[in-house]
């Protein structure tokens, strides 16, 4: 693992940190190869309901990444670079980013990877790549394209202009965006509602959601109905209508 990342854990949530806080958490190639591995122990890792994301120091999630860098790369290593910051996507359980302050270029497109986008009003977004003769190169294009649609996309990655976390909001950029103070409350409450969720369930339909959004309708309810049924194999499925029916909590086991 880089040292400029660290993991802890409470309970049934794995937090990754993002700690290179004199570079406002910009991210160096070390520390984006080290991302798929870590992603890939927490999601073996059965005691781990939902993964969080987030920058340490409160200034910002992450401001991209190491421009340093950049020249000494060859085309073919940034095809593969490019590839890294899917993990999160990958992983087959919740990933959260908690971003509260700056989330530009590569570290917007490792936030755009994650399933929730929670932010602090303070938070600053940007696709700043065009102004420096290139553009996102880690997924950001196409998932920001299908988050916020054809017109804002271009208006947002054309000029490289940089949105509020209010405005980011309203476009569907972001999940949510709350007062810096409400902050910590809004994702513990989030992590709590997703770890309490059955673990299968939630697996298949991340996995549902982002296979069926590009497949053709038909093939994505064909989808959505084979996984259903495979669902009803598992004792969590049992466990969720016996629950109801005795008027009690379900204790899902992932099972």
């Amino acid at each position: 693992m880089s040292e400029f990342l660290r993991t802890e854990r409470e309970g049934p949530v794995a937090t990754i940190w993002i700690d290179r806080q004199d570079k406002r958490n910009t991210l160096t190639v070390e520390m984006r190869e080290a991302f798929p591995a870590i992603f890939r122990e927490l999601d073996g890792d059965e005691a781990v309901r939902v993964v969080v994301l987030r920058g340490a120091g409160g200034k910002a999630f992450s401001a991209g990444g190491d421009m340093s860098e950049f020249l000494k790369l060859s085309p073919w290593e940034l095809e593969q670079w490019g590839d890294t910051l899917t993990c999160a996507e990958r992983c087959r359980k919740p990933v959260i980013a908690a971003i509260d302050g700056f989330t530009m270029g590569a570290g917007l497109e490792l936030a755009l990877a994650c399933d929730f986008r929670l932010a602090t009003e303070k938070s600053e977004f940007a696709f700043p790549e065009i102004r420096l003769g290139m553009i996102p190169g880690s997924g950001g294009t196409q998932r920001a394209l299908r988050l916020i649609g054809m017109t804002r996309a271009k208006q947002f990655m054309m000029t490289g202009e940089r949105i509020p976390a209010r405005t980011a909001e309203a476009w569907g950029l972001i999940t949510r965006c709350v007062a810096e103070t409400e902050f910590e409350a809004a994702l513990t409450e989030l992590t709590g509602e997703l770890a309490a969720k059955a673990p299968l369930a939630l697996r298949t339909l991340k996995s549902v959601l982002n296979l069926g959004a590009d497949a053709p309708l038909e093939s994505a309810i064909a989808l959505e109905r084979k996984a259903y049924s495979w669902l009803r194999t598992t004792h969590d499925y049992e466990e969720g209508v016996t629950a109801f029916f005795e008027k009690r909590p379900p204790q899902f086991t992932g099972k």
